[in-house]
């Protein structure tokens, strides 16, 4: 097929801005790399930032945080602490009382929410001096991947991010995605070849945010995408080949099919980028006819995706790909609404290098997770191949804050630890004392598709008490013949404690259910609706534990219902 893009030659000035940017971009690197090698002191500096930010708070007086100089000063001070301990200082900041966590003259600019797997939503003070290291990390992570990949430089970028400010506390400050507002308040150099427009964001209905970044993204030559959740991008393209039939009308007419208030700015606002292109309506046509679907690595020429890969996310790789085209995938790195843990540095590989300036950290071994008093490592002390759970101190005003995910170890660069993201801590099943972990539940399931040669499909793995227990996926399939036998094998494989209690029959085999994809499509929708969380945020969990009643009373439901 003959490709028709909506193509934007670089000026003389974007050329020497882009020239700049690549000077600069190298210098960021190289003093990122120095970082690196001076860990311990970039810890000082980060928890006397933090410390700063919070001098005379009650918060700081409760826990004679002035007094703190250092690590061990902060463990003496404060002992390990969760949400719930914080969140009655939290909610007094979103009453306007700032000095309850804060120092004087200083407020949040806006609250990141955040709602984990299972839990209820959570409020993360954004400070300007946050705003400022987490933009860093994003910058930094950005530099090098355009350093890695330079064809992608001065051409179009379809970025999705959250609403900032889809709420306000009772003192009227904006509550949302911090990615929304890094998005707004980007500079202009890069905004500029975003494909789509903020006011997408305000869009409630989720399909109808995604068809439109679809319809302002389709006409151009896309270099790359970045979103966290990997879910988002197989539902943009997922949007616009389910609704192909409008979307390439909108295109030939000059049209945006979105009925909200928000469509009607963006048809006002933007009406330029949303010019008729009948020559780019007749190449997408041509396209859909050719290949059954109309499909991004048809109509884009990308050269990366950025995005979550680690964890429970690895298993929507095959179909991000399906849907892209096989491009490699740099992983944005473990980052949350409470801050930015690591910085990957490499395509395909979900591991990054520890953020040394984005907080003061802490780790504590994760077989002693569950302990009164764990023993906790500061980042030089981690060993290779152990796992840690993650805690964290930083202008958010969080103190020693367990942030429970767990990493694991992959060597050093420099002096400075690198990290892969497993799991959250807690969401391991253990009926007979197998201790499986999702990180085991997805690698097993991949593995046992590609064996079968099935195609990428989604599923869930749930922990069913019996006589004896045993594990039931739910998977988006149509009926296969030895699905659960190859599954039950990868779990053996991936977990010798699972492998044993199979052998002393313990544990029953796995059973499978087929379901439709329009059983996800209904359980993500009731997910949403009862956490109050944004699609961009969610994470449907790949293992359920006996304790996620709620969770699998909405799963019974729905497969009774099919």
């Amino acid at each position: 097929m003959e490709r028709v893009y909506s193509r934007r030659m670089p000026s003389l000035f974007d050329r020497a801005i882009a020239r700049i940017a690549e000077l600069h971009a190298a210098g960021v690197y190289r003093r990122f790399l120095r970082c690196l090698d001076r860990i311990d002191d970039m810890q000082r500096l980060a928890l006397r930032r933090t410390i700063a930010g919070m001098k005379g708070s009650e918060l700081s007086r409760r826990f004679s945080l002035d007094g703190v100089r250092d690590l061990s000063d902060l463990r003496r001070a404060a002992p390990l602490l969760r949400y719930a301990d914080l969140s009655p200082y939290i909610e007094r900041v979103r009453e306007g009382d700032f000095a309850a966590m804060f120092a004087a003259r200083q407020r949040p600019l806006m609250f990141a929410t955040s709602s984990g797997t299972t839990s209820a939503r959570k409020y993360i003070p954004v400070t300007p001096e946050f705003v400022r290291q987490y933009r860093r990390g994003w910058n930094t992570f950005g530099l090098k991947m355009l350093r890695d990949h330079p064809r992608a430089i001065l051409r179009p970028i379809l970025q999705s991010s959250g609403r900032w400010d889809e709420s306000r506390s009772s003192a009227g400050i904006p509550c949302g995605a911090i990615t929304g507002l890094l998005a707004r308040t980007q500079k202009g150099i890069v905004r500029r070849f975003y494909v789509g427009a903020p006011e997408i964001a305000e869009i409630d209905d989720a399909a109808e945010r995604y068809y439109a970044l679809a319809r302002f993204a389709i006409v151009h030559d896309v270099a790359f995408a970045v979103t966290a959740n990997p879910a988002t991008l197989i539902r943009i393209a997922q949007v616009a080949d389910e609704r192909s039939e409008t979307l390439i009308r909108d295109v030939h007419d000059g049209t945006l099919s979105v009925d909200s208030p928000a469509g009607g700015i963006l048809r006002g606002k933007y009406s330029r980028k949303l010019a008729a292109d009948r020559q780019r309506a007749a190449a997408l046509a041509a396209a859909r006819c050719r290949d059954g679907r109309l499909k991004p690595c048809s109509y884009w020429r990308m050269e990366f995706a950025a995005c979550w890969t680690g964890g429970s996310m690895g298993h929507y790789l095959p179909r991000l790909r399906d849907w892209y085209g096989p491009i490699p995938i740099r992983d944005v790195g473990l980052l949350a609404s409470e801050g930015r843990v690591s910085i990957p540095l490499d395509d395909d590989v979900p591991v990054g290098v520890l953020d040394v300036e984005a907080a003061c950290f802490e780790f504590i071994p994760a077989e002693a997770a569950d302990a009164a008093s764990p023993t906790v490592l500061a980042p030089g002390e981690l060993e290779r191949g152990r796992d840690y759970v993650v805690v964290l101190t930083n202008d958010a005003g969080l103190i020693r804050y367990r942030l429970d995910d767990v990493v694991r170890v992959h060597g050093h660069l420099s002096r400075t630890p690198l990290v892969e993201f497993l799991h959250r801590a807690g969401r391991v099943s253990s009926m007979a004392g197998e201790k499986l972990t999702e990180h085991q539940v997805v690698q097993a399931v991949n593995l046992a598709r590609e064996r079968q040669r099935l195609p990428a499909f989604d599923f869930l793995l749930a922990a069913i008490w019996a006589d004896p227990p045993f594990y039931r996926l739910y998977a988006a399939l149509p009926h296969a013949a030895g699905v659960a036998e190859s599954i039950d094998e990868e779990l053996a494989r991936q977990n010798d404690e699972y492998a044993s209690r199979r052998k002393s029959v313990r544990l029953d085999p796995v059973e499978v259910t087929f379901v439709s994809s329009a059983f996800f499509a209904s359980l993500d929708r009731r997910l949403l609706e009862a956490r109050g969380s944004t699609a961009e945020q969610f994470k449907r969990p790949t293992l359920l534990l006996d304790r996620d009643r709620e969770l699998l009373a909405h799963v019974d439901e729905i497969s009774s219902d099919r």
